[in-house]
């Protein structure tokens, strides 16, 4: 699963700009699997992802508000018009056939990913506060797991 990304060729608010990209896609993919369980009339399991969403939204809202504080003359380099990989997966994709178990895992999996992100971003010379919050983040997706995890014990018994 490991993440291959080459800080080095990267601006500081690159760094921010790419994480701001992997909140917005997990974002989407909790909604994304909430449309498909409401749509099998589990209402409970949707509210939780949509709040698993919100946790993203507020991530992504943010890592805006640093990017804009620190940087908000600095131009962006990259552009969100592709998946990145780091929080939603490159190919794999919540189809309303897919069993609970695998949209767990890949809930899962795109929350470790994101873990990986953060801690591999805070290897490189951030500025400190934009190192507190990919701390705080890392540890929020270490959150965001523990959260799965129970919610796919009590689900999948």
């Amino acid at each position: 699963m490991g993440l291959s990304m080459d800080f080095s060729k990267l601006k500081p608010h690159d760094v921010l700009d790419l994480a701001i990209f992997a909140e917005e896609e997990a974002e989407e993919q909790y909604e994304h699997f909430a449309t498909l369980v409401e749509t099998g009339r589990n209402s409970e399991l949707a509210e939780f992802f949509h709040k698993m969403a919100g946790r993203e939204k507020r991530h992504r809202d943010q890592l805006g508000e640093r990017r804009q504080a620190l940087y908000p003359n600095a131009r962006p380099n990259l552009a969100n018009r592709a998946v990145w990989g780091i929080e939603a997966p490159y190919r794999a994709k919540a189809e309303p056939s897919m069993p609970l178990a695998d949209a767990f895992t890949l809930a899962l999996d795109s929350e470790k990913r994101a873990q990986e992100y953060y801690a591999t971003a805070l290897q490189q010379a951030l500025e400190s506060t934009v190192a507190e919050l990919f701390e705080s983040l890392r540890l929020a997706e270490v959150e965001h797991q523990r959260l799965l995890e129970a919610e796919q014990a009590k689900r999948l018994r």
